[in-house]
């Protein structure tokens, strides 16, 4: 387990069991308990009354019927989901459990049907077959409903995705052993396929809790793949590596030579999701950016620099696409976990100086290709950026502030118009929330830089201070406003312009 940069916590293994998946288990155990001590007390109490001839025709029938009501149920359901899935849910329906353990019993019922036509009444096999019939007649009568409701489910995506990711990780864990690893690598990176080809089902269809659910396993996915390669002894990504196709050869023998492919395979999948979302998914942006804020810091507290700068990469893809879109939400969602992975690498300098200069870039471009309220955006969160690195280290906080933060709100104070004014309502207010939280080395850069000339400095607050409020005018992602002061800070600056 890893904590996030934003509070939250990775989970690297499958889905926990649901609350449903607990209920099936209890409502199987009881019918079956009940069907043991149903069966314990006829044979305890119950009398022999030579009905061998009534009953057990009566037994075998409705067995076959029920056997027949067993094969329509999965002949119905399997292809059904399979078709609107993936066809692999086929084979893991047909070996699965429940469906194995129900057609087994049904057909050793036949079986010893059969089989007392020639066994002698007297013979002591056949006293033992007919207790054996009676045994699983119960089983099959009072596990029906178990059943049913059981085989119902495998309708439901929240039960077939947590399935396809525990079988993907069992064959990860076997790889890890070098286990067959040819075959096990290849079930690995079928299933991932398969369930980005579920999501991309999910995205044409609209449906956005599937698109979720399967996100969710390819980040689980990612995440163990990354703990696994913290381990040097992983032989198996010298193996027969896996590429998404028109990556060019000198990519591939990149990522080959630095052992990171089943990481960038995965962040490549991700990417291709996200080129069929619309200007209405923005949810599922959210949910991507911040999964790979947690991966992208686990990564980097493990010393996978290589894969940390993969994730880099893919947060740079996604902005720039915003940016070619003009979707100015799109970009304001990724500027915000862009802030979050900086402050996930502050433990990790060069990796979140780097990650810095990115995010003021696509600022530039942003500008550059005229999205409305780009710039600001940055300009803002670079603010945030800075009051939440002083919150691990002041001194790192400083520096991000001298190289590139302070000279990004000079430049939009030069430029003047609505920059210049979000520019001086950024400083002020971190400089104010620095004071506050007793960050005084940072509070000092940010005075003796802006904030020195003390007449401009008061009528910059009273301009804040008239309109202070901390809930946006709209209804979005951010809900709060961009820069407000907080009570502390606004009784600091409000006695600092009546000195």
């Amino acid at each position: 387990m890893s904590e996030t940069a934003g509070g939250g916590i990775i989970n690297h293994k499958a889905f926990i069991p649901t609350r449903r998946s607990r209920r099936l288990v209890f409502l199987t155990a009881g019918c079956l308990l009940s069907a043991c001590v149903l069966g314990t007390l006829i044979v305890t109490f119950g009398a022999d009354q030579h009905l061998d001839s009534l009953t057990l025709p009566v037994a075998g029938r409705t067995l076959n019927q029920f056997l027949a009501v067993v094969l329509t149920c999965i002949a119905l359901i399997v292809p059904l989901t399979a078709n609107l899935y993936t066809p692999m849910l086929v084979t893991e329906y047909v070996k699965h459990p429940l469906i194995v353990a129900m057609l087994s019993m049904l057909v050793l019922s036949n079986v010893i049907c059969l089989s007392l036509d020639f066994i002698p009444v007297s013979h002591v096999l056949n006293h033992l077959l007919v207790n054996t019939l009676a045994l699983i007649y119960l089983l099959v009568m009072l596990g029906a409903l178990p059943f049913l409701y059981g085989i119902s489910r495998f309708l439901r995506p929240g039960y077939f995705i947590p399935m396809l990711t525990t079988k993907g990780i069992r064959s990860l864990e076997a790889l890890a052993d070098f286990r067959n690893a040819a075959v096990k690598g290849r079930d690995l990176f079928e299933t991932i396929d398969v369930i980005t080809n579920i999501a991309l089902t999910g995205m044409n269809r609209g449906d956005r809790q599937l698109v979720l659910l399967a996100l969710q396993s390819l980040h689980s996915f990612l995440a163990s793949i990354i703990l696994s390669g913290a381990d040097q002894e992983t032989g198996w990504r010298s193996t027969r590596p896996y590429f998404v196709p028109g990556l060019a050869m000198e990519g591939q023998s990149y990522l080959t030579r630095e052992r990171v492919w089943p990481e960038a395979y995965l962040l490549a999948q991700m990417l291709k999701i996200m080129e069929a979302a619309t200007k209405r998914q923005h949810e599922i942006l959210a949910e991507l950016a911040s999964q790979l804020v947690a991966t992208a810091q686990l990564a980097s507290e493990l010393g996978r620099d290589k894969v940390a700068e993969l994730h880099l990469m893919t947060f740079n893809t996604l902005i720039h696409e915003a940016i070619d879109e003009q979707d100015l939400r799109r970009f304001q969602n990724l500027s915000y976990y862009f802030r979050l992975l900086i402050e996930a690498f502050h433990k990790q300098p060069e990796q979140m100086r780097e990650a810095v200069r990115h995010l003021i870039h696509y600022a530039k471009v942003a500008h550059k290709m005229d999205l409305y309220f780009g710039m600001e955006t940055v300009v803002c969160d670079m603010g945030e950026t800075v009051l939440s690195l002083a919150r691990h280290d002041q001194e790192l906080a400083v520096e991000v502030f001298q190289g590139w933060a302070g000279p990004l709100w000079q430049d939009s104070i030069d430029a003047g118009s609505h920059q210049k004014k979000m520019a001086w309502r950024v400083l002020i207010r971190v400089y104010w929330e620095a004071k506050v939280l007793g960050f005084g080395s940072l509070a000092e850069n940010i005075f003796w830089r802006f904030l020195s000339d003390e007449t401009i400095h008061k009528e910059q607050i009273e301009q804040i201070l008239d309109e202070n409020r901390e809930l946006h005018f709209e209804f979005n992602d951010r809900l709060l406003r961009f820069a407000y002061l907080s009570k502390e800070a606004e009784e600091l600056a409000r006695a600092f312009t009546e000195s």
